[in-house]
């Protein structure tokens, strides 16, 4: 294989094969999709935080003319669904637990008679009190929002009462490093928001059911072998009757893996017997689907007047919500507090309670955001505070190369974070002198600071045609982050076959082999790994049959350009759909590598070392310039800049525009964005309240890629999916600091709150 000076298709640029159709409004997404005799369904929610069911009559809206199916809580088995914990149903059983629950679901003619059928529908409810707020959540005599919570499937790490879960981490001795001679303490209370994904398109699926009972489902979904579970189960049947499809997916920042429309799509076909299509409104998304859960992070930190931190004490209370579609590895994410830092006593609690609000689970960077802000905030005051410059505060206490990091469960390597801090301040010294009220703000952000698990929930198979043409068959879905893209350019790497000539079949659980799903900055690292595995395993099923036609060695070999070629003389070649022709009728068959032989190989050779290491730490380091009119408290980020360590950009410009989307993210997180919860509901849940950044809320942006390959990673690629986003808020907050004098500790930094605190007596 071609060493990293000679990568031909690894490194370049390369346009996704689908952004011509995205950008002429004629890429198909789930939504699109129509079938013969196809029905329009609606979903009938709960209009209360927390009730009972007492009844429910679906007499009138099944008698409704044009009406096929009507489906509720009586007809989904008592098996919960979720992720990690399974701690719902697809429709509510006994009582609601959050306004926007679904509770009945209707398919019909079109979409207006489903909805005339859903005001058909009587509910008696018996209204129970709610607990609305996740300090109350934790009082002995709150209501109890999931009762029977420790006999749910996943239910590890609970607490008492609404306790989801309760973790602590500690390193070292906290009394001793704060109580330490010659040591200045600061703390500090912060607050963070509900955040919708915000994708531009909303969830929707579309289930057919055979004549024999098999379900095929297509669906906006990142993760369709978890909904293929969430289906099964809801539905009472094998996993081999579910067959779920993932389109093209109009944006995704981490709220479609829940597997939330999938089974009452898939229950309203099985009962109307013809396809079903169901597509939520943008009130639905932002009352009833997955969003970034609230935080309150109380933190204190101790440092020795000389800059050297050496004590920090956190604890953090997380709002779960009703539904808690979060997952594993809390322990990793309350570490990750902690960051890229070297603080030798820390203790870390955190808390993830529920309450009767809406579902929260993963969005871009699961808890990223909310960790970096606090941390990042107090780093910046305390270095304000001991009159020591921002960027060599930090500098001084960061991990190196080789150092174990927060969790203890590895030692960094291959960091570029401090060459990411170089550039940021090279950035800052070009910039002109600061105006009247203007502020400049740093923060640096990690992700993936744990070694990757070395037997990943990944597989891949590469099948080389008699054309000479390349199949990839994956199960990732591509959310609009290019994931088939860079499926298609390691194969490409790795063949020698040109881009053109790649085709990738993915995201359909019955035609590809499992995948966990697009989460975490895992896909180019987890998913590219075992394309490479696969490509790697069909090239030298190719170079074997090639040896034999060209009679030499298989060493002597490369393969360029669609072709096989003898190193030692070049004009000794073959194409290699003639090798793949050849090879149908050796005895070795069709050329089909697959993931595992290099997979297994490999793990024999390094898994004991990758196990101990943190190879692709996500590293980097954002600088925003902001305005402050003290008038209006309105702030405006001008310029910005992002250094990332991305590893080896594998498609340098599609780093660049994740990077540029990611900050835009982030700005929105840090500036405007909050779901406002009235009485359990969300009460701005449409865009005109819900305010989104737009094109004239984006600074004059300036991005640069820093590469410190990863060992393991393929051809030394990291994650850049979710850390974009992480800093954003920290920076434009300390930039705030920077030119205001005020240090706001909640987000996000509307200006409301910006010029209630230039008016406070204490004010600047």
């Amino acid at each position: 294989m071609a060493t990293a000076t000679e990568l031909r298709t690894v490194g370049r640029t390369v346009a996704k094969p689908d952004a011509w159709l995205k950008a002429t409004g004629t890429a198909t997404y789930a939504g699109d999709i129509r079938l013969a005799g196809m029905l329009e369904s609606r979903v009938l929610r709960s209009p209360y935080a927390h009730a009972r069911i007492n009844s429910i009559d679906t007499s009138a809206a099944e008698a409704l003319p044009g009406v096929f199916a009507v489906v509720c809580g009586r007809d989904v088995p008592e098996q919960r669904i979720g992720n990690g914990i399974r701690d719902r149903h697809a429709l509510a059983r006994d009582k609601v637990i959050y306004v926007g629950e679904p509770i009945a679901a209707v398919a019909a003619v079109n979409e207006e008679t489903a909805a005339q059928a859903l005001e058909l529908i009587r509910v008696e409810y018996e209204p129970l009190p709610a607990v609305l707020d996740p300090q109350e959540a934790l009082a002995p005599d709150s209501p109890v929002v999931h009762p029977d919570l420790q006999h749910y499937e996943g239910a590890d790490e609970l607490g008492e009462g609404n306790v989801r879960s309760r973790i602590v981490h500690e390193a070292g001795d906290i009394a001793s490093g704060f109580g330490g001679a010659n040591v200045v303490i600061h703390e500090a209370t912060y607050r963070t928001p509900r955040q919708s994904p915000g994708a531009t398109e909303p969830h929707a699926a579309i289930a057919q059911v055979d004549p024999s009972g098999r379900v095929t489902v297509w669906a906006s979904i990142k993760a369709p072998f978890r909904a293929r579970e969430c289906t099964a189960d809801t539905l009472g049947i094998p996993l081999s009757h579910v067959r779920i499809i993932s389109p093209l997916i109009g944006g995704d920042f981490g709220g479609k893996g829940g597997g939330f429309v999938e089974p009452i799509v898939a229950l309203l076909a099985r009962r109307a017997r013809r396809p079903v299509r169901l597509a939520l409104s943008r009130t639905e998304e932002l009352t009833a689907m997955l969003c970034r859960p609230a935080y309150i992070i109380k933190l204190r930190i101790a440092a020795r007047r000389d800059g050297t931190l050496v004590a920090l004490d956190a604890d953090m209370l997380c709002d779960s919500g009703a539904v808690d579609d979060y997952g594993p590895d809390r322990f990793t994410r309350a570490a990750s507090l902690i960051g890229p830092y070297r603080i030798p006593h820390a203790r870390v609690v955190m808390t993830a309670v529920y309450t009767n609000t809406s579902p929260t689970g993963h969005v871009r960077a699961p808890s990223g955001p909310q960790y970096v802000f606090a941390l990042e905030s107090h780093i910046d005051a305390m270095a304000h505070i001991l009159n020591v410059d921002p960027f060599e505060f930090r500098l001084k206490n960061l991990l190196h190369d080789g150092e174990r990091v927060p969790t203890g469960r590895g030692v960094l390597s291959n960091s570029g974070l401090e060459e990411c801090i170089a550039r940021a301040r090279r950035w800052i010294e070009a910039l002109p002198a600061k105006r009247t009220n203007q502020g400049i703000g740093v923060a640096i952000s990690s992700w993936s600071m744990a070694p990757k698990p070395v037997r990943v929930e990944s597989a891949a198979a590469v099948k080389i045609d008699v054309d000479g043409s390349v199949v990839v068959l994956s199960g990732v879905s591509d959310q609009g982050g290019g994931q088939w893209s860079m499926v298609a350019q390691v194969a490409s790497e790795v063949l020698g076959v040109p881009m053109d000539r790649i085709s990738v079949i993915a995201a359909d659980t019955d035609a590809t082999p499992f995948e966990l799903g697009t989460s975490g900055s895992n896909i180019t690292y987890r998913v590219g790994t075992v394309v490479r595995q696969a490509a790697e395993d069909a090239r030298r099923k190719l170079l074997r049959v090639a040896a034999e036609l060209l009679q030499v060695d298989e060493e002597e070999l490369t393969l360029r350009d669609g072709e096989v070629l003898v190193e030692g003389d070049l004009s000794k070649k073959l194409s290699i759909a003639s090798a793949a022709q050849a090879a149908m009728g050796a005895p070795g068959g069709a050329i089909i590598g697959t993931s595992t032989p290099t997979r297994e190989e490999e793990i024999r050779a390094h898994g004991e070392e990758q196990a101990r290491i943190v190879d692709t730490p996500s590293l980097a380091c954002h600088v925003a310039v902001v305005d402050v009119d003290e008038e209006t408290g309105r702030i405006d980020v001008r310029r910005y800049f992002a250094a990332h360590d991305v590893g080896r950009a594998l498609n340098p410009q599609a780093c660049i525009g994740q990077i540029e989307g990611g900050v835009v993210f982030g700005l929105g997180y840090a500036l405007s964005e909050e779901l406002i919860a009235r009485d359990g509901a969300n009460a701005n849940a449409n865009l005109w309240e819900y305010l989104l950044p737009t094109a004239p809320h984006v600074p004059d942006l300036a991005v640069e890629l820093v590469e410190f390959p990863s060992t393991y990673g393929p051809f030394g690629a990291k994650g850049i999916g979710e850390s974009p986003c992480i800093a954003v808020a920290a920076a434009v907050a300390n930039a705030l600091a920077d030119a205001t004098g005020i240090r706001l500790t909640e987000i996000p930094l509307t200006p409301e709150r910006v010029l209630s605190a230039i008016k406070a007596p204490d004010g600047p």
